[in-house]
């Protein structure tokens, strides 16, 4: 095996080499002198110089965590996407993840190379770890001298790139623990007391390095729920200077607030959906769309009244044609709506809205009713109850007694129809809520979007088939697909509206499909389809929409043996465009298609669709990145866009 073989194989360890208790070991750097000679050897030791001065720096300076991005997300589907970012490894090395990766089953158990490795976890916890990894690229020929003269071929450039490995097992929490913190803060000392000293003696501070791999999130199955995903408790984060001061002056605040005066109850200090003035057409329509309600209280309650919120908390769905009382339960998922102040908490609730049943006129009510020896109750030892006072809407007392009186989920009450023009008031108090005392009630209102004129709207792009992402199997859930794409190769596009017939007789303008070249595991290039003319069909289901059929000639379909063949579709919406994707009727506006369902740049997207393929590199076929298009949007509100998805055909 080559040197450089052997260098590229050693990579693929996921361990820290020498440890947390490896000793440091002094930078050796290049001397030069005249007519020094400057090999291999030299050369590299002039790059590690440098490498190793800053991989020190940040690890032990900022230490391993992500820097920015690197959010992870758990899909219906059960798969899991880590979505590009920057993080420092154990090392202090950097590590760029420069697209989305999806994994399609994070419950399997990984190596250091990303291959299956052990049982799949139905049962437990499973981390998903960040590794850096390097390869080589740009081969070249070099001529080796020993006993004989021959040639190899050796990189000559390192790609820095990364791995996702997936382990079983909880990892360690970040941070210290609470021994170490009792340890370094206890309750109670007396006047000899060194708090210097005892940071020191408690809070390890090795100089070798920490594991390579770091935890970005982890993921509980248990039998009959649904998998629960966690990107707090395990996962270390970096933080700027600039966050950590105001870090510190939100600390220094709550040090005054605490220590200026007696400890005033838990109160609200940020409510979704937003309410009054604050509130605009969006907020109306994007809490239809979350059907979530999260609250955000400056300090921490106990956890039992969130678990049963009908006695204190409420919703509730107001129109012209009556009330009803929203069913709330307790969700989990990061609180994305809300802001939680530091050393306070929050809760969020799933809400049963039906957003097909609202009228123009739906305003909706949260209200909060606290009993002054609650529930709901701070956690700490002084056990205040939560000070929800705010008033805003102009609901009577009587008015709200008889929203209380509903219970959550029956039907309408059509006899409050009246309540919804009593409801809005001109005013509404900011949060924080409160009055200073234990108890209390809190009533707000969320507007209705204003009516507004019709706007012109473009034709959109609803459905593609094949679906991106899709892999059309001999068996399976889509041999059906698979025999009509093999029967006559084609791609349907189903827009909500007709487009001029002009754009769908010369689809040549706006819509290509490509077939993937492949050497080996890696692809070569596209090849593009031929796509004809647009045939349109309609459906009795929604008889506004329309899909048209571009049959593809010259598709070369896989035969037993062979790697499944893989497509790649674009649309590309423009006015720009000499025959564009225009609606039939008036407004004549640029087809609304937008949807980024592969891994590659704009850049190479575009060189394969003018043909400009020659001077690309050869990335690996996984490097297509396919994004599933089932059951999101393909648009995004503007006229114009661009879609890029792929699929595979499998062979018999």
């Amino acid at each position: 095996m080559s040197q450089h073989r052997q260098d590229h194989a050693a990579d693929t360890g996921c361990g820290c080499d020498g440890g947390a208790d490896a000793a440091p070991a002094p930078p050796v750097r290049n001397r030069f002198h005249p007519g020094k000679l400057m090999d291999v050897r030299h050369w590299k030791l002039e790059q590690d110089y440098h490498r190793r001065i800053a991989a020190t720096s940040a690890r032990l300076g900022l230490g391993p965590g992500v820097l920015c991005g690197l959010d992870a997300e758990l899909h219906d589907d059960g798969a899991l996407t880590v979505f590009p970012g920057v993080a420092v490894d154990g090392h202090g090395r950097l590590v760029v993840v420069d697209r989305p990766v999806r994994i399609d089953e994070p419950y399997q158990p990984t190596d250091c190379a990303g291959a299956p490795h052990g049982e799949p976890v139905r049962d437990g916890i499973v981390a998903v770890r960040l590794c850096r990894h390097e390869c080589g690229t740009e081969f070249v020929r070099m001529p080796v001298v020993d006993c004989e003269v021959r040639e190899e071929c050796v990189p000559s450039l390192t790609l820095e790139r990364f791995r996702i490995r997936i382990t079983a097992g909880e990892p360690d929490p970040v941070g210290l623990t609470e021994e170490q913190c009792a340890a370094i803060f206890p309750a109670r000392h007396g006047a000899d007391f060194d708090r210097r000293e005892s940071v020191a003696d408690t809070v390890e501070h090795e100089c070798g390095c920490e594991d390579d791999c770091l935890v970005l999130a982890t993921v509980t199955y248990e039998p009959e729920r649904a998998p629960d995903l966690d990107a707090v408790t395990a996962r270390p984060v970096v933080y700027s200077n600039r966050v950590l001061f105001d870090l510190l002056m939100c600390l220094a605040e709550r040090v005054d607030r605490c220590c200026a005066g007696p400890t005033l109850p838990p109160r609200i200090t940020a409510l979704w959906p937003q309410v009054g003035a604050a509130a605009t057409a969006a907020t109306w329509r994007a809490f239809v769309a979350d059907k979530r309600l999260e609250i955000a209280f400056d300090r921490p309650l106990a956890d039992a009244a969130f678990d049963a919120p009908n006695p204190w908390l409420g919703l509730w769905q107001l129109d012209h044609t009556g009330v009803r009382r929203l069913r709330l339960t307790r969700t989990g998922g990061a609180l994305t709506r809300v802001t939680v102040p530091s050393g306070g908490e929050g809760v969020a609730y799933a809400v049963e809205v039906e957003g097909n049943g609202l009228l123009t006129s739906t305003v909706f009510v949260v209200g909060a009713r606290v009993p002054v020896a609650g529930p709901p109750k701070a956690q700490d030892p002084d056990g205040l109850a939560l000070d929800p006072d705010l008033v805003g809407t102009a609901l009577t007392a009587a008015d709200r007694d008889a929203l209380w009186a509903l219970v959550p989920g029956n039907a309408k009450d059509t006899g409050l129809a009246a309540l919804v023009d009593r409801a809005p008031l001109p005013a509404v108090p900011p949060f924080p809520s409160g009055n200073g005392t234990q108890g209390g009630e809190l009533h707000v209102f969320t507007p209705p979007p204003p009516p507004t004129a019709k706007a012109a709207v473009a034709p959109r792009l609803v459905r593609v088939w094949p679906h991106g992402g899709s892999r059309l199997g001999a068996d399976g859930p889509l041999r059906r697909d698979r025999a009509r794409f093999v029967r006559t190769p084609h791609v349907e596009l189903t827009v909500d509206r007709a487009l001029a017939d002009a754009a769908t007789a010369e689809p040549d303008g706006w819509v290509r499909l490509f077939q993937a070249v492949r050497e080996g595991d890696r692809l070569a290039g596209f090849r593009r389809l031929a796509l004809g003319p647009g045939t349109a069909k309609r459906s009795e289901e929604h008889p506004e929409s329309v899909t048209y059929v571009f049959e593809a000639a010259g598709a070369r379909l896989p035969v037993a043996g062979e790697p499944a063949a893989a497509f790649l579709l674009q649309v590309r919406s423009s006015a720009a465009i000499a025959v564009p994707a225009v609606g039939a009727d008036e407004p004549a506006l640029p087809l609304d298609a937008d949807f980024p369902g592969t891994g590659l740049d704009n850049q190479t997207l575009f060189s394969i669709w003018s043909g400009q393929q020659s001077l690309l590199p050869a990335p690996p076929i996984t490097a297509l990145g396919a994004r599933s298009s089932v059951d999101v949007e393909l648009f995004d509100g503007d006229p114009g866009g661009f879609v890029h998805l792929a699929f595979e055909v499998a062979p018999e």
